[in-house]
């Protein structure tokens, strides 16, 4: 039997077949019969088939940082509606967990899709490995990897960081500071690229000791109040590019007697939960998380039916609470 005809009569790929006829690959019914009729036209016996629905596995770093767990939720729920269910692997942000869990993942039976939650962008030996015929969904990280079964789901982070930055320019600031991202993630690029976008369409030259990167942590938020001591900058408002950034930097001010929005404006970018509860309540930019997850989810299926991927980038939300105002007061 030639695994390469049978891919041929089929329309898919030879590791598709390879996969399908060892019990590791689900497909769609309509893929499932096409190859069934090539198999059978070259004699090979009925594939037993060890599932019936489609279940897929979800790959996340972290459920320290709540938006990542909002994030996973939204997408157990909105499988959960089409009856699919889902396998999740937590990874630490460790490079070797994460090959080592969607590899186990890749291997279960029934799984016929994978979304990769916060992909680490860097791990690019790895995101090659992905790029073969098996459905993968980037979800929340844009991560440049090609492939025929490669779909992406992402917020519009530069036009998030640019609604945040505008709202606190429209307020009266002008001296604006940015709590950023790890250098070389795509979205914590993108959040500063909107920041300094916004400053830039409204004559405001940006001050470099007012932009520091990090990780998105309330640890690093915590730093903000040292980090400007130490290069002397006084802002009056300040854009960070996680919640739970924001959060750390809320607590910061609270210790350091500094008011918030009296004495700085902060808005975060995310809209985490939680920012309903710190005092004051936090401005934030909100991703659809719910729509992300749904998207997500819709990739998947379509990609298990043998569809052409598709890439989403979903607008996100100004939502004004007590932490910003104009200024002067």
């Amino acid at each position: 039997m030639s695994l390469a005809k049978v891919a041929r009569e089929a329309g898919v790929a030879v590791s598709t077949v390879s996969r399908y006829v060892k019990g590791e690959l689900n497909v769609a019914s309509e893929t499932a019969r096409r190859i069934d009729a090539a198999l059978s036209a070259e004699g090979h016996p009925p594939v037993r088939k060890q599932v019936t629905g489609l279940s897929l596995g979800l790959v996340v770093p972290s459920l320290d940082n709540p938006y990542f767990s909002t994030l996973a939720d939204a997408v157990v729920d909105a499988a959960a509606t089409d009856g699919v269910d889902v396998l999740t692997a937590l990874t630490g942000s460790s490079p070797s967990r994460e090959r080592a869990a969607v590899e186990r993942l890749m291997r279960v039976p029934d799984v016929g899709g994978l979304i990769y939650l916060g992909m680490n962008t860097t791990n690019e030996a790895f995101t090659s490995r992905l790029a073969g015929d098996f459905p993968v969904v980037f979800l929340d990280e844009y991560v440049e990897a090609a492939g025929p079964r490669i779909a992406r789901v992402t917020a519009n982070s530069f036009g998030g960081a640019f609604q945040a930055t505008t709202h606190l320019i429209s307020q009266g600031h002008r001296r604006i500071a940015h709590v950023g991202g790890p250098a070389g993630l795509r979205t914590a690029d993108q959040r500063e690229a909107g920041y300094r976008a916004a400053l830039k369409t409204h004559g405001i030259e940006a001050d470099e000791a007012m932009i520091v990167r990090g990780a998105f942590s309330s640890a690093f938020g915590m730093n903000f109040f040292a980090h400007m001591a130490r290069t002397g900058a006084e802002p009056t408002a300040v854009f960070t590019a996680s919640d739970i950034a924001a959060v750390g930097l809320l607590e910061a001010a609270r210790r350091a007697g500094v008011s918030v929005p009296e004495d700085l404006s902060v808005i975060g970018c995310d809209g985490i939960t939680l920012g309903e509860w710190t005092s004051p309540r936090l401005t934030t930019v909100a991703q659809p998380t719910e729509q992300m997850a749904r998207k997500a989810v819709d990739e998947i299926t379509r990609l298990a039916a043998g569809r052409d991927p598709a890439d989403h980038v979903l607008s996100m939300q100004l939502v004004v609470r007590e932490s910003t105002q104009e200024y002067p007061a």
